[in-house]
């Protein structure tokens, strides 16, 4: 999963991705290692090289912030009209798991038509709801899941057939 983080006015990409049982972070080129645990209480324990931090996250639209250590970190999810064409064109036009996590809501059906950016379907991972998006315009020429399914990282989503 791509977050944008802002931090002193500088935009820094974060990619977050799980690593056996554990989890990576990747800023900028910095490689960071964690555990991470959900509590009782609907916070994380989040281990790493630097220690043992609890951590609650919020869901404000596409932003998700991160209270840590009396700080409030704002994460936005990468905006699709202004990425990267490098980043588009590496995604192809199907959706798969980044991550393991439960469909919170499948917004679209087979034979609809979608355009670059719109919401296709949203998932919750580490109690964070993530909306994906499309990366062409097309049809939609399968749906794999249903509201409620729990999948794993890699699993099939939805399927597009781009436009000509």
């Amino acid at each position: 999963m791509h977050l944008n983080f802002r931090a002193d006015d500088e935009d820094v990409t974060v990619e977050v991705t799980r690593d056996g049982q554990d989890w990576r972070l990747q800023l900028g080129d910095r490689t960071i290692p964690l555990q991470a645990v959900l509590d009782g209480d609907g916070s994380w324990l989040v281990e790493t090289h630097q220690g043992r931090r609890r951590l609650w996250v919020a869901v404000r639209g596409d932003e998700r912030l991160v209270f840590c250590d009396g700080k409030v970190h704002a994460l936005r999810l990468p905006d699709p009209e202004h990425a990267d064409d490098e980043e588009q064109s590496g995604g192809g036009p199907n959706l798969t798991a980044d991550m393991p996590g439960k469909v919170v809501q499948v917004t679209v059906a087979v034979g609809e038509t979608v355009m670059v950016g719109q919401t296709v379907l949203i998932m919750e991972s580490m109690k964070m709801e993530t909306e994906l998006s499309a990366s062409v315009a097309g049809v939609i020429a399968a749906v794999h899941v249903s509201d409620g399914q729990v999948v794993a990282q890699g699993e099939s989503l939805v399927d597009i057939t781009p436009s000509e």
